[in-house]
């Protein structure tokens, strides 16, 4: 590398931090953005651990809980565990915002992207469970 280049390469590091903003720019967002940007001033974290964190938002348009995560891996385990117990989950890069109905997550949708996703326990043919099932003797 000349050194006329060399200069700029590490004046450059030396004002941005050596690729500092590169980094943030790639960084998913915080519990308490993705609050914000769904009306929830002040989020109250739940889960505050190195692979997720979580908090619970109380706005007009009712209870809801946002979660980030470290990995989309981790993301993806978490999520395939909570299908299982119903609810609505607007799901993004490294996040999900879990409410009670794909109506309520709507506007949050509209805002922040992602895809809604419904949960709750499944037949067999992968087909939803029935309001009335009841799990017969024995099972």
């Amino acid at each position: 590398m000349a050194a006329p280049a060399l200069w700029t390469v590490l004046a450059g590091c030396l004002l941005t931090g050596c690729g500092g903003a590169r980094a943030a720019a790639g960084a998913p967002p915080t519990v308490e953005q993705i609050a914000a940007r769904t009306g929830c001033v002040s989020p109250q974290l739940q889960v505050d651990a190195q692979e997720l964190r979580q908090g619970m938002c109380k706005t007009a348009r009712g209870q809801y809980s946002v979660t980030t995560f470290a990995t989309e891996k981790g993301k993806q385990e978490w999520l395939d565990d909570a299908l299982s117990y119903g609810g609505a989950y607007l799901v993004g890069t490294r996040w999900i915002v879990l409410g009670n109905t794909p109506e309520m997550l709507e506007p949050f949708r509209v805002t922040l992207g992602g895809t809604v996703r419904t949960g709750g326990h499944t037949m067999p043919s992968g087909e939803p469970m029935p309001q009335d099932h009841t799990m017969s003797e024995g099972h």
